[in-house]
């Protein structure tokens, strides 16, 4: 007999919340007015100081809510990213401007941050439910009282495509709306089966969206219960959010990166740490472009002595096809990224004391190299990005870099 959904929603909850997990599940949070009086708790005591100890009154709140009224799950993006990681809203008390903050991005796993799990959520308000049948979330993780990831489930006789049809019909009627507009990532699952994709407006959710996860030996991860060990537990939920996800400024959409490419970029981080360097083996179509920049901006994050990231490519049409990519990307993010017209362009950047992102061709970097006697990145901690390295890695400017840079990493992306 098929294990029903109740029971699948109940084990998952489990599973969240145990052990040492930093998962707390609140069985009585059921509607929106529950909802809001959660997050005016915790942004109250996350904020104490700049609150003068003074809760916020209901019209002051008032002004937070309507700050937190996303018309599109992009928009509340755009929003997530904060500033230097600080997600904020801002009230007006009195002649002060208070600056609150929502989500710190810097304290994943600890500091001022709160994960609570929900379920049986009431998307419909009172008058509403009286005149349509009710709608009734499955599971919802929150971080600091906001819903970031939702989760619809089915049971094993249901195909994983009905949760992801229930929650396009869920989108397309409004359901997520409030302080569920601020949702980034769903999780669909009947059991055997699970899948995540980013949100997004009914009319744009599309099945090529959808992507399973898979280990870092590269072996499926479909069971739901896996999926939590591996997907949901903290800090790798918040860092989905916080880390993993791109807004394409162009697109006006959200995307999160496939397992593959946070395996690549973990890896990255981690051989960072240590001092190493190493090659990323990436397939055509696997969106290399897209790693690649998450991978340089996350290295610019997470290494404070890191002055400059510099991805270097060795073809003119493929340096304006990336930098356009890349600008795309980093419109809403908290690094800057930079192109070069020429080298003396590139020296002008390298000189300067900003922490960003520069993408330039391996011909300019060679040729500014041997130009110069004194570059301003001799003693500057650097990490050097290759795209298609194994057309550039063997070449003169390999061996120049390799003399002129004293403290530096450097990371190649082929295939």
């Amino acid at each position: 007999m098929p294990e029903l959904e109740s029971l699948i929603e109940q084990k998952l909850i489990e599973q969240l919340i145990y052990g040492d997990s930093q998962w707390t599940y609140r069985p009585d949070l059921k509607t929106e007015a529950d909802l809001w009086n959660n997050f005016k708790y915790i942004l109250e005591q996350n904020n104490k100081d700049r609150l003068d100890g003074e809760p916020l009154s209901d019209s002051e709140f008032e002004q937070v809510k309507n700050q937190l009224q996303f018309s599109t799950f992009y928009k509340a993006g755009e929003w997530l990213v904060g500033e230097n990681g600080k997600v904020m809203v801002h009230v007006q008390r009195d002649t002060k401007k208070l600056h609150l903050v929502v989500m710190n991005h810097e304290h994943i796993a600890g500091g001022s941050s709160v994960y609570e799990v929900i379920n049986q959520y009431s998307a419909l308000k009172d008058d509403e439910a009286a005149a349509s049948r009710d709608r009734r979330f499955d599971v919802t993780l929150m971080i600091n009282g906001l819903p970031m990831i939702h989760i619809e489930l089915k049971n094993r006789q249901h195909s994983y495509m009905e949760a992801f049809n229930q929650i396009k019909k869920y989108i397309g009627e409004g359901q997520f709306r409030g302080i569920f507009s601020a949702v980034q990532m769903f999780v669909i699952s009947n059991g055997v089966d699970t899948k995540y994709f980013s949100a997004a407006s009914d009319t744009e959710l599309k099945k090529e969206f959808i992507s399973g996860w898979v280990d870092r030996n590269n072996q499926p991860v479909s069971d739901y219960i896996d999926f939590a060990k591996n997907v949901l537990k903290i800090p790798q939920a918040h860092e989905m959010i916080a880390r993993y996800t791109v807004l394409d400024n162009e697109a006006k959409r959200l995307i999160l990166l496939r397992p593959y490419q946070i395996h690549a970029i973990e890896a990255i981080r981690e051989a960072s740490r240590t001092g190493k360097s190493g090659f990323v083996w990436h397939t055509t179509g696997s969106g290399k472009t897209l790693t690649s920049y998450k991978a340089t901006r996350n290295l610019l994050m997470d290494i404070p002595a890191l002055d400059k990231a510099i991805f270097l490519i060795d073809r003119k049409d493929l340096d304006e096809q990336t930098n356009t990519s890349f600008s795309s990307y980093s419109q809403n993010d908290s690094i800057d990224v930079d192109n070069t017209d020429n080298v003396t362009d590139l020296k002008n950047k390298l000189k300067s004391s900003d922490r960003q992102m520069i993408v330039t061709t391996i011909q300019k970097m060679n040729n500014l190299i041997k130009s110069e006697t004194n570059l301003e990145i001799d003693n500057k901690q650097v990490v050097f990005i290759f795209d298609e390295a194994h057309r550039s890695q063997f070449g003169e400017a390999q061996k120049n870099i390799k003399k002129k840079c004293k403290r530096y990493y450097q990371f190649g992306f082929t295939g």
